[in-house]
């Protein structure tokens, strides 16, 4: 497929380098050049400095021929513009990150269902962590295919207490991309110790998961 991803920050390019890996044509878009240069380095995509409200940027992309547009920036009106560009271009399919419930319903109105917000995907996760379900693939968008996110709860007893999150392996096809503290999502900082009642989000190919899962217990 021709995926056409919006924003060159930790979502984006992970996503990028994950598909580019699966053979799909990657192309990546965002402003900031060292953001660029870094997602350049780390995987096979077409990536552009440009800014992503500038239409003319679509026209030279030729829109149409987009399988897939995933537009993950940190502000939402680039996010909506993207997603509405995408959606009247005649895309198949669009998939926005915004922050607003009002941005998000407005979307879902105007025919885009594959729009999420950060905090409540966590919440989603951690709340299937507490009713003992540590997997929820649906979550994903479907292209992704063989990965999905997990969620694990670090018990007491476990090897990892105690330990940074840096000291802790993990495996090739995973990444750990949030951790929740009971109050707060805090960013995975190699720094952070590993104590009872934490929380670990992370997206792992389906493959590596008891591994990730035996690295912490």
């Amino acid at each position: 497929m021709r995926i056409l991803i919006i924003g060159a920050g930790s979502t984006g390019s992970h996503l990028a380098k994950l598909l580019s890996g699966k053979g799909h044509e990657v192309i990546i878009v965002d402003t900031n050049e060292n953001k660029i240069e870094n997602v350049q380095k780390e995987a096979d995509v077409q990536a552009y400095k440009r800014d992503a409200t500038d239409v003319s940027l679509y026209e030279e992309l030729d829109l149409e021929t987009i399988d897939v547009v995933v537009t993950v920036t940190d502000k939402d009106e680039v996010n909506l513009l993207v997603a509405t560009l995408a959606k009247e271009s005649g895309v198949p399919k669009v998939i926005a990150r915004v922050k607003s419930p009002q941005i998000a319903k407005l979307l879902r109105k105007m025919g885009i269902e594959d729009v999420f917000n950060p905090p409540t995907l966590i919440a989603n996760l951690i709340y299937s962590t507490i009713e003992g379900k540590r997997r929820i693939a649906t979550l994903l968008p479907a292209f992704l295919g063989d990965y999905e996110l997990v969620s694990l709860v670090i018990k007491e007893g476990d090897s990892s207490v105690g330990k940074r999150l840096g000291e802790i392996e993990v495996p090739e096809q995973a990444k750990i991309i949030a951790i929740y503290d009971g109050e707060k999502i805090i960013e995975p900082i190699p720094q952070i110790e590993m104590k009872p009642g934490l929380h670990i989000i992370a997206l792992v190919h389906k493959e590596a998961v008891d591994e990730l899962l035996r690295n912490y217990r």
